[in-house]
């Protein structure tokens, strides 16, 4: 067994060769997909004549078979039949889980030959291969998991090249695993907040201290369209001056900061906004700081015809609080996705209710109801 230490550096020719992998391995970082190719190129820059697999995985008692991130001459469905029958019990994984991050083991050193052809992961699965060594590198562990690189082959071969470009490789494909993981926390992350705030009914945006847009959800496209605000250079500005200088007054202004107000609009009928300041958000990068959210700013409709009197509706159909409610919202111009995000009720629950609204009203759809409530006598 050798560690990541006491091996020769790479000669000069080699570094070429090895930055070209490094880079590759980073770009797995952003595209996981890429795993199984860059893995390909590794083998076939760095193993002997017939060493032309590896298997890049997650594997431990808190991970059921094996979880490969990348896999690298084999058929399909081979990483699958090891992950369900070999994983975790043969004699490799248990001669390596105990050996720290950054280790890098020739299996040659942990179990003689004659006892691992014994064994079912010889005897059943690599041995129809002619394989029957491997050299293992201990990349992480996480929850009782370790991540390995291993690379399976035939005995009778120098495997010193291999072995000292993985010294170079391996904390590379670490950090690049790491990266990745982390990256897609931050995209699930950033998905979960994208579909709350495009279940509001107001437009809501988050914006740095320069007023430039972070992000903004549906309904922000809509009152651009109808001339109310301009995102041109990815910056929120009103149209209307007055209140753009109240947003650019809270910007600047010290926390704790919130600021009501509204945004006259060509019909005469002010949307509301509601914005406030949060302390700013920044993230380090290898470029410098990348400057988050310092505001954020709510816009409600600023179309919306008057809210029709729900009690009127109660005493002219003989409907339900609910069901006037429902009816206002609708006739309003609300969908029965906004009226259910806005009442916290489930799309079905409306839907439920707006058919007991048709039928005391008369009417089978939605553009019925709006028409025939619009008549309504004073």
């Amino acid at each position: 067994m050798s560690e990541i230490v006491d091996l020769s550096a790479p000669a000069a020719a080699d570094w070429q060769l090895l930055d070209a992998l490094i880079g590759e391995i980073y770009e797995c970082a952003l595209d996981p997909e890429r795993w199984s190719d860059t893995l390909a190129r590794i083998v076939a820059a760095l193993g002997p004549l017939h060493w032309d697999v590896a298997f890049l995985m997650w594997e431990g008692p808190s991970i059921a078979g094996a979880q490969f991130i990348g896999a690298a001459g084999v058929a399909a469905g081979v990483a699958e039949i090891y992950s369900a029958v070999h994983a975790r019990e043969n004699p490799w994984s248990r001669r390596v889980a105990h050996l720290r991050a950054g280790s890098i083991v020739d299996t040659a050193d942990l179990i003689d030959s004659a006892e691992f052809a014994e064994s079912s992961l010889s005897r059943d699965f690599l041995s129809r291969w002619g394989m029957d060594r491997a050299l293992i590198a201990i990349l992480d562990r996480r929850d009782g998991a370790r991540l390995a690189l291993v690379m399976p082959g035939p005995s009778a071969r120098d495997l010193f090249a291999l072995t000292r470009g993985l010294r170079v490789l391996a904390p590379h494909i670490q950090r690049a695993v790491r990266i990745s993981r982390r990256i897609a926390a931050a995209e699930l992350d950033a998905a979960a907040a994208r579909s709350a705030a495009d279940r509001a009914v107001s437009a809501v945006l988050c914006l740095r201290a320069d007023l430039g847009i972070v992000t903004a959800n549906r309904h922000v496209s809509a009152l651009a369209a109808r001339g109310l605000i301009s995102c041109a250079g990815e910056r929120l500005r009103f149209t209307d001056a007055g209140a753009q200088r109240r947003l650019v007054t809270l910007a600047a202004a010290t926390l704790p900061a919130s600021a009501a107000f509204s945004l006259e609009t060509a019909d005469g009928m002010p949307a509301a906004v509601l914005a406030a300041r949060v302390p700013a958000q920044s993230a380090r990068a290898l470029g410098g700081a990348v400057e988050g959210t310092a505001l954020i700013v709510t816009i409600g409709g600023a179309t919306d015809p008057p809210a029709l009197d729900a009690g009127r509706l109660v005493a002219w159909y003989g409907l339900t609080p609910a069901e006037a409610r429902l009816t206002a919202g609708l006739a309003a111009g609300a969908s029965v996705a906004d009226y259910a995000a806005t009442r916290n009720v489930s799309v079905n629950a409306v839907r439920f209710l707006l058919k007991s609204v048709f039928r005391k009203v008369g009417v089978t759809s939605q553009a019925q109801l709006a028409a025939v409530v619009a008549t309504l006598p004073d």
